[in-house]
């Protein structure tokens, strides 16, 4: 990316001078001959990369420039080199009080201003690097203290359900079961509510990584079937599972998790009520599997068939039974699944259905 500075000199020939030397160098320069119209092109060129400002100017003098440059927010970070020949100790104590970088005095030779130049860029682009570092890894230690904040009070919250289910059985209760029932699955519906946003920020910081396991895939269909059919118990839909007894397959296990949830979740939206979902598991390899997910719904129109996966999309609701999420399901999925070598596709016809198909190559665990 090509470094834009602003040169701001009132003597026309050293401006058009310090213009040509700069552009020869490969920078991308701008000209101001006063200081009132130097703010004007800070203010509509913020991605300026470095300042170098005189000090007796026209209209406003440099000192103000710089003052009000430093006092934007949206401007503060941009570095200043003052060019004048006022050389007095009281006069650069101002310039580097006033946010100056650099003080350079005239007369000057050319090339230790592109010496200077290029060290106060090169120490920008250092600086800009590390707060990038601090805050990716200010983001990464957040994402760690939320996932314990948040998820550790949701799983007292389940873990409590299951001990009033269970009393409720031994007393039998039948009365409490409803209630039971709709608690449970608001609290797996906020739990991965919680869980996308938790992975959105790993894939966004790029700390989200593979890591293979042999996991047994039909405890974890079987769990996830089992939740959204409560999810959904208004609807009365059934889900009907097609696979190995025994398959297993190489993958972490909250991955394939949250993966299967979602492309569960995703048929269970779609499905009218009374609806059918079909899951089918194929075996590829040894350790790999295809896994599709079939709705008898009113399909997706082809136009949408990519579209579904973006981030924060959701197919218009005149299309769909209104259901609450955050559009980001079948994005998590595939991203997940993108880090195994895997994909998910999506084929549909208006009217007929969908299936989705997560593949899953077959690769060995890491342990």
């Amino acid at each position: 990316m090509t470094n834009k500075i602003l040169v701001v000199e009132d003597e026309d020939m050293l401006q058009e001078l310090v213009i040509y030397e700069l552009d020869n160098e490969g920078y991308q320069t701008l000209g101001a001959s006063d200081g009132q119209c130097a703010l004007q092109i800070v203010d509509t060129n913020k991605d300026i990369d470095l300042i170098l400002l005189d000090v007796q100017l026209p209209k406003l003098d440099g000192f103000e420039v710089a003052k009000r440059v430093k006092a934007d927010k949206d401007t503060e970070h941009i570095p200043i080199i003052f060019l004048t020949a006022r050389t007095t100790l009281t006069d650069k104590m101002t310039g580097f009080g006033v946010g100056g970088t650099d003080y350079l005095t005239k007369p000057f030779s050319m090339a230790e201003l592109k010496a200077r130049v290029k060290a106060t860029i090169e120490r920008g682009e250092i600086e800009r690097r590390q707060a990038e570092r601090n805050l990716k890894a200010y983001k990464e230690q957040l994402s760690q203290n939320m996932s314990h904040e948040l998820l550790t009070p949701m799983a007292k919250i389940l873990n409590s359900l299951d001990v009033i289910d269970n009393i409720a059985k031994q007393e039998n209760l039948p009365q409490f079961d409803s209630s039971i029932t709709i608690a449970r699955s608001g609290a797996h519906q906020m739990r991965w509510l919680i869980e996308d946003l938790l992975t959105l920020n790993r894939v966004d910081n790029d700390s989200i990584m593979p890591f293979r396991q042999s996991v047994l895939l039909a405890p974890i269909i079987t769990t996830l079937t089992e939740q959204l059919k409560n999810s959904y118990r208004h609807d009365a839909l059934t889900i009907e599972v097609d696979m190995p007894a025994e398959q297993q397959v190489n993958i972490n296990r909250r991955h394939l998790n949250h993966i299967l949830y979602h492309l569960l979740d995703n048929a269970c939206k779609f499905s009218p009520k009374r609806g059918i979902i079909n899951v089918k598991v194929t075996s590829v390899g040894k350790m790999g599997v295809m896994i599709e997910v079939e709705d008898h719904g009113i399909g997706i129109e082809s136009d949408y068939h990519e579209k579904i996966f973006g981030r924060f999309y959701q197919v218009d609701m005149s299309v769909t039974r209104p259901q609450d999420g955050l559009g980001v399901g079948l994005h998590i999925a595939r991203v997940l699944a993108h880090l195994y070598n895997g994909d998910i596709i999506l084929r549909s016809v208006h009217n007929r259905g969908t299936i989705v198909c997560f593949s899953l190559p077959d690769v060995s665990p890491e342990w």
